[in-house]
């Protein structure tokens, strides 16, 4: 298209964006030349976008490659949203209302000299380029624009709102797996009348159902709803019988600290005979870890989904349903693309990874929350109740960057062969070529890199390549995921529950996603004090009075915040000794 037929067709436009938003119609049409190449770049002829602005408009959008650089310079190659327009004027507007929206344009709005009104955009922070002023003022003078600033038709109307699109309900693929108010049903042999913690073993048909006694239970227990436990029994005349049902897929069911009854898969027995005394090491899994590992969804969706219709794929087919204990848009919805194809164990990690929920699972009833827990009136203490603490540092597994790899093309090529006197085609695998991907490979860094850099170089975390992505925002989001500079640490604790009166009156209990206080101190001063988040419990529920090991924190920033902050209360702790000692003096 020729120049002069390209700004015929922008001036309509610009002169509404004069009459509704005083910019100078000359300003905005020489930007729309400058900025699209007189209409040539792909964005203004796939999207009529001569801006480049990014976003949605009215929810229409096209993906555009673009390079994004951070502070040092490194450029990362990404596919981004960028608006798509009915036609120019749409977006010329969106243009005019950016300057009047935004205050550091002020001096735009209202300019009526086409040079000073050029400078005003560049000084406005707009374009980096120092020679964009005279790009634009050059442009403005050789097609005489200046003419559409003085010739406002009076009955050109302002640009119409074009209607947002109505967003079409769709029908629910899968059956909903919400909570709606009625429990599986457990064993009936089991006791209903509970007064302090017990082990059942049952055989598969549920008919023997016996107590397990003379053991002490290792059990484990994390946000992610996964829960563990194992026990050595020795064998004696009083325990036969359990004993004997204590084999691969025989069922158990133990009291937890939270709830009672809870269901558990025997996965391995390991029978052990030394002077003449049999005992059997027994691990056991909870159902919602065994019954969904063996519940594979073969279908696969690739749209937006909330957490509940991401949870109804997840739980299909199974008895488990969910109760969501957060409020609408806490828990925002997902762009998922090929989920599925996996059994529902892996499909619930990858949900609990890309909705940042934690699990707590109460048999066949499965609380959702973003956060579970809360703060609790309870301290840790190495002077009464906590005989040890150990604070691990490791940065062995921290990156800063990685490749990206999503679907391949199809690699088969065409090519022309003569045979018997006649063109043929056939088809070949070409396997030579360097492969080709559906969207181009893309590079993450992470924004922090510069301060984890090892002698002045990056640390590489191994690519992800997966066909399933065949958009390259969803590899984005997995690289996000993946690649993290922070040193993994963890805080581990023993604790001693004491049975003071005194405290018992003061002191809550508390449990996983809760946070407590911690302190820690020797004859030399305080080694460590902070408020923690409990992350993982190990201890023995059948026995209150144990010693539990127990975790806090999360590995990546949030324990690398609490490892600077501590540092910063041992300073000032020091300095206040420091100024208590001259005053003393």
């Amino acid at each position: 298209m020729a120049a002069a037929d390209f700004i015929k067709k922008l001036a309509p436009g610009a002169q509404k964006v004069y009459k509704k938003y005083n910019v100078l119609a000359s300003l905005v049409i020489a930007q729309g030349c400058l900025e699209s190449g007189f209409g040539t770049s792909g964005l203004s002829q796939q999207a009529n976008n001569l801006f480049g602005i990014k976003g949605t408009y009215n929810g229409k959008y096209v993906l555009m490659w673009t390079s994004e650089q951070d502070k040092k310079g490194n450029v990362t190659r990404i596919q981004a949203k960028f608006r798509k327009y009915p036609s120019y004027s749409e977006s010329l507007a969106d243009l005019g209302s950016l300057y009047t929206r935004l205050s550091r344009y002020k001096a735009v709005v209202g300019e009526t000299n086409y040079k000073k009104a050029c400078q005003a955009v560049k000084d406005a922070g707009y374009a980096t380029d120092i020679n964009y002023p005279s790009k634009l003022i050059s442009i403005i003078e050789k097609y005489n624009l200046t003419k559409y600033d003085g010739e406002i038709v009076p009955d050109v109307p302002d640009v119409p709102e074009e209607p947002s699109e109505p967003e079409t309900p769709t029908k629910p693929t899968y059956p909903s797996k919400e909570y709606d108010g009625k429990d599986m049903p457990l064993n009936q042999h089991l006791p209903s009348d509970v007064d302090f913690p017990q082990l059942h073993v049952s055989s598969k048909d549920g008919k023997d159902v016996i107590e397990v006694t003379g053991m002490s239970v290792d059990f484990m227990a994390d946000p992610t709803g996964k829960k563990t436990f194992s026990f050595t029994l020795p064998r004696t005349q009083e325990n036969a019988t359990e004993f004997e049902l204590l084999v691969v897929d025989n069922i158990l069911y133990l009291d937890e600290k939270k709830y009672n009854h809870q269901k558990y898969y025997i996965t391995n027995v390991s029978l052990h005979q030394e002077n003449g005394v049999l005992t059997k090491t027994v691990t056991a899994a909870h159902i919602f870890s065994v019954l969904l590992i063996n519940n594979r969804i073969e279908k696969t969706v690739s749209k937006k989904l909330s957490i509940k219709e991401a949870l109804d794929i997840v739980l299909k087919g199974t008895d488990f349903k969910y109760v969501i204990h957060a409020k609408d848009g806490d828990i925002p919805s997902v762009e998922q693309e090929n989920f599925g194809e996996k059994n529902s164990t892996e499909l619930m990690d990858e949900i609990i990874e890309d909705y940042g929920i934690e699990l707590d699972v109460d048999n066949y009833k499965i609380h959702v929350y973003k956060k579970m827990g809360q703060a609790i009136d309870f301290v840790l203490d190495s002077r009464y109740n906590m005989p040890g603490i150990t604070i691990t540092t490791d940065s062995q597994n921290c990156t800063t960057r990685a490749w990206g790899y999503g679907a391949q093309k199809e690699t088969d090529s065409v090519s022309e062969s003569k045979g018997d006197g006649k063109n043929q085609k056939e088809v070949k695998k070409d396997e030579e070529k360097e492969p080709e991907y559906v969207f181009e490979p893309v590079l993450y860094i992470h924004p922090d890199e510069d301060k984890f850099l090892i002698e002045g170089k990056p640390r590489w975390a191994e690519p992800i390549k997966d066909e399933r992505y065949k958009k390259s925002s969803s590899i984005i989001s997995a690289l996000k995921k993946h690649v993290n500079p922070y040193p993994e640490m963890t805080v581990e604790v023993e604790f001693q529950k004491i049975y003071e009166p005194k405290l018992l009156e003061i002191e809550q209990d508390f449990w996983l996603g809760d946070t407590i206080h911690v302190i820690a101190d020797t004859a030399d001063g305080i080694t460590f004090e902070d408020d923690l988040r409990v992350v993982s419990i190990q201890h023995n529920p059948l026995n209150p009075y144990s010693s539990p090991t127990i975790t806090f924190a999360n590995f990546r920033k949030d324990i690398q915040r609490i490892s600077v902050e501590q540092a910063k209360q041992v300073k000032n702790l020091q300095r206040y000794i420091n100024d208590m000692l001259k005053t003393l003096r």
